[in-house]
């Protein structure tokens, strides 16, 4: 797939999913609106969104990204259960540090479009952080509302030095940034960062792995 087509078909579900967005920053992301909102009960991770079983929960996007890059590809087949959620935190497209930045950029906008197409149609839509090393900062907030709930996970980013630096200096940079309302964080993290942040409400959720574990033991 050629970086061409790759621009041609970001405009093209941009233009479907986000047609009167207002554009923002260095690479006009959607503007997002703020939700100052507390996830009620424990998210489920996406995958479970289409079973009647568990209409009317709360979901989250922190797994791999197969189940919700349907999304991009087929927004109008999943308005409903969109609808029909409790609240939902939006896609989280990953943003890898040791990707190019024609990529990171582009997980990014996905993030921004698909968070706007789902703060459309529910109210109660948590729009996703996600940032990479500091070459991504000064752009990978933009679209953000400010004094809002704002998601981030920690997966992956605890496992070695360079990325737990990484996401500590990402995270500074997201509150000094945007001055959220409310953190919500998908997975582990270390209890410093109620201390680090007193004026940000620091909201704990499960992550995929969490949630298999508690089940299987």
């Amino acid at each position: 797939m050629s970086k061409k087509y790759d621009v041609d078909q970001l405009d093209y579900f941009g233009i479907m999913l986000a047609p009167d967005a207002k554009l923002v920053g260095k690479y006009k992301f959607p503007q997002l609106s703020a939700q100052q909102l507390i996830p009620s009960d424990n998210p489920l991770p996406i995958n479970y969104m289409t079973s009647k079983k568990y209409i009317g929960n709360w979901f989250h996007c922190f797994t791999n990204e197969k189940p919700y890059q349907k999304f991009w590809y087929n927004f109008n087949r999943y308005i409903p259960y969109i609808q029909s959620a409790k609240g939902l935190i939006a896609t989280d497209f990953s943003l890898y540090r040791n990707d190019e930045t024609d990529t990171l950029i582009r997980n990014c906008y996905k993030n921004r479009v698909m968070a706007y197409a789902m703060q459309k149609i529910n109210p109660n839509v948590i729009p996703t952080a996600g940032f990479a090393g500091e070459k991504t900062w000064d752009w990978c907030f933009d679209g953000l509302p400010h004094h809002s709930t704002v998601a981030i996970t920690t997966n992956g980013t605890l496992s070695d030095p360079e990325a737990k630096r990484l996401f500590v200096g990402g995270v500074d940079t997201l509150v000094k940034t945007l001055s959220p309302f409310a953190l919500v964080i998908c997975g582990k993290f270390p209890d410093w960062i109620y201390r680090k942040y007193p004026n940000v409400k620091i909201i704990p959720i499960p992550s995929y792995s969490q949630i298999w574990r508690r089940r299987c033991g």
